[in-house]
């Protein structure tokens, strides 16, 4: 997608020239604002606050004292590598490492155009670039002030962020779809998870083996990438993601190997409980139970009702904990699911609502790229 933009009327601009970062303080206690915004309210790539907390029932401490208002930037200083660039639509405090931005004067700087300028590619890399610390890295806004794009005229800033703001808006609708898909599919797993007939352990569905790691000290297993080695931090969604790392056909023999259709388990620690299908067969570390030898729809059945908050809490009740969490093999054995001699009806509606998530996804990312294509064009950068 190109604009098609004579830029030879554009100047050069910093951005503390055209925006400045708000100071305005107020007490959360006063009863002038009802919400909180806080670093984990804000996602990465993503202009709208869809979460905040709500102020009557957090002692917020005297960080939060930095006042916003609809329509003005929040922007997260801390590990900017997160790119957390937010448009308040409401009245909130915030604390004193997110800052609040607003154009000096919209006869200079539309205060719509303002949030594309950060973010832009330019601008996250100026900002992590000027970013000091390494454990916690941070940015003043004395540093990312200066800044330097060229900026268009007022009619090209207003035809270009109408442009951007109809994709994001185009976005939030397309993800709001995906959220009620998500919720109609949840609210129908529950009726079964509550049903008082149709259980059954899953020792009585499948086989389940939990995962080793070959040993380190042969570096034959671990000298080529040929066969798939998973771990907790590949179980991101309803289906494995691409595993990080690899080990020798030779290093695969020494532990268990899980086909196409396992549904891969995190039995310790923070991830416990947490579920996938796996996709590309492979072996997992002992970190992971697996239920092995699922068709297709039988295993993203059982990892959509693994999924569930009933599922979760299904499994943790069987948990034991010493040091850490744990859901040992046996015991994720014992765990019953709702499973009716006949599935059909559970298995197409989650085979229905992972074919229309995947579309929406295809669309948020059709819709991201045509977005970065234009931010690209006017302020360089991927």
């Amino acid at each position: 997608m190109s604009l098609n933009l004579d830029t030879t009327a554009w100047e050069r601009r910093s951005l503390g020239d055209i925006a400045r970062a708000s100071k305005e303080k107020i007490d959360p206690t006063d009863g002038s604002v009802d919400r909180f915004v806080a670093g984990e309210h804000m996602g990465t790539d993503d202009l709208k606050i869809h979460r905040w907390g709500n102020v009557a029932e957090v002692d917020l401490g005297p960080a939060f004292h930095r006042r916003f208002h609809p329509g003005q930037v929040l922007y997260g200083s801390r590990r900017t590598y997160l790119r957390k660039v937010a448009v308040a639509d409401f009245d909130g405090v915030c604390a004193n490492t997110t800052f609040v931005v607003e154009t000096k004067d919209k006869n200079v700087l539309l205060p719509e155009f303002l949030p594309f300028i950060m973010i832009s590619e330019p601008f996250h890399a100026f900002a992590i670039a000027e970013s000091k610390g390494s454990v916690n890295p941070y940015v003043n806004w004395s540093d990312i002030e200066r800044f330097e794009f060229d900026l268009p005229p007022l009619d090209e800033q207003k035809r270009i962020a109408d442009l951007l703001w109809a994709i994001e808006r185009h976005r939030l609708e397309i993800a709001g779809v995906a959220d009620s898909l998500s919720k109609a599919s949840e609210t129908r797993l529950a009726e079964l998870w509550k049903a008082q007939t149709g259980k059954a352990a899953i020792s009585d569905i499948a086989d389940c083996v939990t995962g080793s790691t070959p040993p380190k000290a042969n570096a034959v297993y671990w000298t080529s990438s040929d066969v798939p080695f998973y771990t907790p931090s590949e179980i991101q969604s309803d289906t494995m993601a691409v595993a990080r790392q690899g080990v020798s056909v030779e290093g695969a023999t020494t532990g268990r190997w899980l086909p196409q259709f396992s549904v891969a388990v995190a039995c310790i620690g923070g991830d416990m409980g947490k579920s996938a299908v796996i996709q590309e067969p492979g072996i997992s570390n002992q970190q992971i139970t697996s239920v092995v030898g699922l068709s297709e729809a039988d295993a993203y059945l059982l990892q959509s009702l693994l999924a569930h908050p009933l599922g979760r809490r299904a499994m943790e009740a069987r948990e034991t904990t010493t040091i850490v969490r744990k859901l040992n093999k046996s015991d994720l054995m014992k765990v019953e699911v709702p499973w009716p001699v006949n599935r059909s009806d559970a298995q197409q509606l989650v085979e229905r609502k992972r074919a229309a998530l995947a579309q929406t996804t295809t669309e948020r990312e059709s819709l991201r790229q045509a977005s970065n294509a234009i931010l690209a064009e006017i302020f360089g950068g991927n």
